[in-house]
């Protein structure tokens, strides 16, 4: 084909997506990095296997789009596509592009350049999520203490001093779940969670960890196996840590929730486990990374300090927090280091 013997070796061999196809789809070339963005190894795979390349859009109207824009204004720029790969997987690409014309004005073909897109789009996308999910989950809390609050003050004397007790306690733990909520998006947000503070002193895991489930939603079973507990940890962040955990355990796992802490070696573990189904091996890695969640959709949307920064926490601390599938449970293993 003579456009493809016209092309240049620095068109071959540059490691940016490039391509002309026809105002009809019709690929007249194409070097090997656009063959690899879209899921195959060499340019003459991609060549034989599409026809045109109307059949790697996902939604084929955006093609339509692109070319009315492109075919007014001779060019478009940054133009967002979701395309299908060989595998059957999909990936998002930023097109550059520029309409060339023959000496009558006709449109010869289309020549540009693909940007893989698909992680800055991913990850804006998460954020959205996080940020609308965040407002949700705060509304829910500051709407109770609003309610409770006015009762209090313009019912006061209506109530007995038993009901006051405990409509003052369901304010406080309002309360201490709106703090948290915001403690966990300062530290979530820290441009370096390395820099977060952390304030290491002894203490009793057991202790902060009952703290934790006092506040809790259901009631959470806590195992105690050895007489050692106590940690070398700051308990705030570890507190902020084992609530995380718990409130996933209860949004993302099964029916049964416990917590079990005992020592090992020179560590004191601290294991929330539930008995939903394992995550696996492959998920492993990707739900460590920030705003990520397991794929399950029976899942409720939530958000919290997320497994990312409970890890950075954990070793900023000298520990570490992990994941096991043991007897049938899924368990996040916060270790810390043993007085």
């Amino acid at each position: 084909m003579p456009v493809i013997e016209e092309l240049s070796e620095l068109f071959l061999r540059m490691p940016v997506a490039l391509y002309r196809t026809t105002e009809g789809g019709k690929i007249l070339a194409a070097n090997t990095a656009m063959a690899n963005l879209l899921g195959y190894v060499t340019v003459e795979e991609l060549m034989t296997d599409l026809a045109t390349i109307e059949t790697v859009y996902v939604d084929p109207s955006q093609r339509k789009h692109w070319i009315d824009e492109i075919s007014v204004a001779n060019a478009v720029n940054d133009f967002d596509i979701e395309l299908k790969r060989s595998d059957g997987s999909t990936v998002w690409v930023r097109d550059t592009a520029r309409a060339i014309r023959d000496v009558d004005g006709r449109i010869a073909y289309f020549e540009g350049a693909l940007i893989d897109q698909t992680e800055k789009i991913k990850a804006k996308r998460a954020s959205d999520e996080f940020l609308a999910t965040v407002s949700h989950e705060l509304r829910n809390p500051i709407a109770v203490m609003l309610g409770m609050g006015e009762e209090l003050a313009n019912n006061y004397d209506t109530f007995s001093d038993e009901d006051r007790r405990d409509m003052a306690r369901l304010i406080a733990r309002q309360a201490d779940d709106a703090a948290w909520l915001i403690e966990d998006l300062l530290v979530a947000y820290r441009a370096d969670v390395g820099r977060v503070v952390v304030s290491p002193q002894d203490f009793e895991i057991v202790k902060e960890t009952e703290r934790v489930l006092e506040v809790v939603d259901q009631p959470i079973e806590l195992q105690v196996r050895g007489e050692e507990s106590r940690v070398h940890a700051d308990p705030r962040r570890a507190r902020q840590i084992i609530r995380n955990l718990v409130s996933n355990a209860i949004r993302y796992g099964g029916e049964q929730v416990f917590v079990r802490i005992e020592p090992t070696g020179d560590r004191v573990e601290v294991r929330v486990c539930d008995d939903g189904e394992a995550i696996p091996q492959q998920e492993l890695e990707r739900i460590f990374k920030p705003f990520e969640t397991g794929t399950g959709e029976q899942h409720p949307k939530s958000v919290g300090l997320g497994l990312s920064v409970a890890r950075k926490l954990a070793r900023l601390m000298e520990g570490d927090l992990t994941y096991r599938h043991v007897e049938g449970f899924s368990c996040f293993v916060l270790s810390l280091p043993s007085v």
